[in-house]
C-alpha cells in the first residue's frame, strides 16, 4: 500500500487543510479542525483506513466526517469580529504551547491575542516543561494579554509577568467570575480571546458568557 503524503498544509481559524499526494496523486483536502497536530492525526487516519483497501476517496470523506472534538480549539465568531477559541479541553503544557502557539500564527500579530488559563499540568512532554519557560514562550510569542484564572494559577501569573517587560499584561484574578468581568471589560472588537483548559475549576463559563455577549 502507497504511503500517504501531506503537503501544503495550512491552517485557519476553525478548519485546516492541504493537499494529499498518493502513487502521484494530489488531492485537496479539508478537515473542521485547527492546528497541524491535527492535520497530522487526521493523515494517520486516512493511511490506517487506506491500509484496509479503500480508496483514498472514501478515506478523506470518513475522516472528515467525524464529530469534531469539542472544547479543543473549538471556534466561535462572534460580533464585532470577534474570534473566542473554547480550549477549555486542554489540560497540559503540551496542549497549551501547540494552541498558543497556533492562535499567534494565525493572528500574524494582525489581531491582539488574549489567554485566559487556570494551573496548567507541567507533568506531560513538552519544550517547555516549566513556569518560567512557559512565561518566556508567551512572552515572546507577544501575547498581549493574560489572565491566570484562580489562587493555583498565581504562579503562572507571576511567571509571564516576571520574564517580559511588561506593565499589567500579566493579571490574576481570583476566580471564574472575576475572571470574565475582567476580560469581558478588556476585549475590543477584532481581539481574538484563547480559554485554555486548566487542572483547577473549568473555564468553560467563561467561553459561554462571552459567547451569549458578543453573539
Amino acid at each position: 500500500m502507497s504511503e500517504l503524503e501531506l503537503v501544503d498544509p495550512w491552517v485557519d481559524w476553525g478548519v485546516s487543510g492541504g493537499v494529499l499526494r498518493m502513487a502521484g496523486q494530489d488531492v485537496p483536502f479539508r478537515v473542521p479542525l485547527m492546528g497541524y497536530r491535527e492535520l497530522d492525526d487526521a493523515v494517520v487516519a486516512m493511511q490506517r483506513i487506506l491500509d484496509t483497501g479503500s480508496p483514498l476517496a472514501q478515506a478523506i470523506a470518513e475522516v472528515t466526517a467525524r464529530p469534531v472534538h469539542r472544547h479543543r480549539l473549538e471556534v466561535h465568531r462572534l460580533s464585532e469580529e470577534i474570534i473566542v477559541i473554547d480550549d477549555t479541553d486542554s489540560r497540559g503544557a503540551a496542549d497549551a504551547v501547540e494552541s498558543v502557539k497556533t492562535i499567534s500564527m494565525i493572528s500574524a500579530r494582525q489581531r491582539r491575542v488574549v489567554v485566559v488559563a487556570g494551573p496548567i499540568d507541567f507533568a506531560d512532554e513538552s519544550d517547555y516543561d516549566s513556569l518560567d519557560a512557559f512565561g518566556a514562550f508567551m512572552v515572546r510569542l507577544n501575547i498581549n494579554q493574560v489572565f491566570a484564572v484562580g489562587p493555583m494559577a498565581r504562579a503562572l501569573f507571576l511567571s509571564v509577568g516576571r520574564e517580559g517587560s511588561w506593565d499589567g499584561e500579566s493579571q490574576h484574578c481570583v476566580d471564574v467570575a472575576t475572571a470574565y468581568d475582567e476580560v469581558r471589560a478588556f476585549v475590543r472588537p477584532k481581539d481574538v480571546v484563547l480559554v485554555m483548559g486548566t487542572t483547577a475549576e473549568s473555564l468553560l463559563p467563561i467561553v459561554e458568557k462571552l459567547v451569549e455577549d458578543f453573539r
